[in-house]
């Protein structure tokens, strides 16, 4: 199924994605990816979501049982959707809770997944921002040794970088092969019925339809492989699910 440019949004403003509490919501999640409806309804202008939890690295996101839902449990996330707007459903315990590190603060100690959740948000602005100045997604190669150490340093390299120093990259054959296969350059969008998984969820799917799939690798620096969204019109919800498992 195809979706024209008109109908999708790569890198969304928190305040065109969330309905309030926008600076909680964007303490654990980035935008990825905003649809409109029409693309496989006509005639229906209503946007959705695709957002990732920016603590994603190592292992399930949400296990702690105390604070699911029926609709958010491990590596899904449930939203109530208003006016085109969404609501995270459940307790926001359900995530960690992770330090922004600061510039000139890198000295000080931090745990391997704080430093990831800096990384995953560091990562999202550069390749926001060669997005926003090139109207392209990033398909380099980014081979960069100074990233690949495990410790802080990493990060203050990664913020260090700029869209023009990316620009230089040498392009990777295979980023470009998957861009060109996916309308939009990353949106995989099915009918309702193709979705090539199975529901996600213990119980009946109660009317929840498969929009579509993103690769989150041209998002953030650790990337869940696949992330998918389905939508009741009825329950006005919409489920976010991790593929990484």
């Amino acid at each position: 199924m195809q979706i024209t440019p008109d109908h999708i949004r790569l890198f969304p403003a928190c305040e065109d994605v969330f309905e309030d509490d926008i600076s909680l919501h964007q303490q654990h999640f980035l935008p990825l990816v905003s649809v409109n409806l029409a693309f496989m309804y006509p005639g229906k202008n209503e946007w959705l979501h695709i957002v990732s939890p920016k603590e994603f690295y190592d292992g399930p996101v949400g296990e702690q049982e105390d604070y699911h839902t029926d609709y958010t449990r491990p590596d899904i996330m449930g939203f109530d959707v208003i006016n085109g707007k969404y609501r995270f459903e459940a307790d926001w315990r359900y995530f960690g809770d992770y330090r922004s590190i600061p510039a000139g603060r890198y000295a000080d100690d931090y745990t391997d997944i704080e430093i990831e959740y800096n990384m995953n948000e560091a990562m999202y602005q550069l390749k926001k921002a060669y997005y926003q100045q090139y109207g392209e997604l990033y398909a380099g190669e980014f081979n960069r040794p100074g990233l690949q150490v495990e410790d802080i340093r990493r990060l203050e390299r990664l913020r260090a970088l700029t869209p023009d120093m990316l620009k230089k990259d040498t392009v990777s054959g295979y980023l470009l092969e998957i861009q060109q296969e996916r309308p939009a350059g990353i949106f995989t969008g099915l009918a309702p019925e193709e979705f090539p998984g199975d529901w996600p969820l213990p119980h009946p799917n109660n009317g929840f339809d498969y929009i579509g799939t993103i690769d989150g690798s041209g998002f953030q620096h650790t990337a869940p492989e696949e992330i998918s969204l389905f939508y009741s019109p009825a329950l006005k919800k919409a489920i976010v699910v991790l593929g990484n498992s």
